[in-house]
């Protein structure tokens, strides 16, 4: 039997295809990634959707499609969840997983908490991860439980793993125990924070100095969301706040079609002109 696996939308590799195929291998299925023009070729077809805005193409009868961008409700069975990730079906050479899942906030503008309920330890490295000198940890909040997060950051540094927290921590759990944890691990990126919401200004403040205190700043880079329920002026501030205490801002529009976001992003995101050019002085 074939099993075919579709990336319709996603810019990493895709953890539930591969824990998908590495199920189907044990079963003795042939395995591959395809694209929808070719998917007749294959006995099954599972499709992946990560966003709710990209396109969903056409595709057969026999086509088993999950993903946040196709339905909140769809999951894997929990046998699949633990499964090794079979990198092969990407030719990944570094390790990817969740150690967490959930989170306790309620963003209005996050998935998260509807899709994976709260917060909950769920894995340590070792599930996912096998050799690799890199490795991507999906969590959305990993550093929640202090308790888990340093767990965490003790296999790391332990195995000296370059790691990407790919989805971010939450300055406003940060304390000098988790910034003295990051400090002993090898980063492979820089660590992501967020300043979405005007209203958390006092505890952004309270986290970069803990960086401080640990020189992580210039490891760091902080999302602005804008665009949500921001106006300029806000986002101005946020971003000229950011760079007074020494961390990069980096823009995320909520509407990439509205040409001040789009405009205002690219001024930031552009290190050589947000360093050297004014938002009053820009011209797109």
């Amino acid at each position: 039997m074939k099993s075919g696996f579709i990336d319709i939308d996603g810019k990493i590799p895709n953890l539930a295809l591969m824990k998908l195929s590495a199920h189907h291998k044990q079963k003795g299925h042939a395995c591959g990634l395809t694209a929808p023009l070719y998917a007749d070729q294959y006995d099954a077809i599972f499709a992946s959707k990560i966003f709710d805005f990209s396109p969903m193409p056409i595709l057969p009868n026999n086509s088993f499609i999950g993903g946040s961008g196709y339905s909140l409700k769809i999951e894997l069975d929990q046998n699949i969840e633990h499964l090794y990730p079979d990198y092969e079906l990407y030719d990944c050479d570094y390790a990817i997983g969740f150690t967490s899942r959930g989170c306790y906030r309620k963003c209005p503008f996050c998935i998260v908490p509807q899709k994976e309920g709260r917060w909950r330890a769920v894995a340590d490295i070792y599930e996912f991860w096998n050799g690799q000198d890199r490795i991507m940890l999906l969590d959305n909040s990993l550093n929640t439980d202090q308790g888990h997060f340093l767990r965490i950051c003790g296999q790391l540094s332990g195995l000296r793993i370059a790691v990407d927290f790919s989805q971010g921590l939450d300055i406003r759990y940060l304390t000098d125990a988790q910034a003295w944890a990051l400090t002993k691990i090898k980063l492979w990126k820089q660590i992501h924070f967020a300043w979405d919401l005007m209203a958390i200004e006092k505890q952004v403040r309270k986290g970069i100095e803990i960086l401080g205190k640990y020189n992580l700043k210039y490891k760091s880079m902080f999302y602005v969301l804008i665009g949500f329920n921001t106006n300029p002026a806000e986002d101005l501030y946020r971003v000229e706040t950011l760079r007074e205490l020494g961390v990069d801002p980096f823009v995320m529009p909520f509407d990439k079609h509205n040409e001040y976001q789009r405009n205002f992003a690219r001024w930031v995101n552009h290190k050589a002109i947000f360093k050297s050019v004014t938002w009053q002085e820009y011209r797109p």
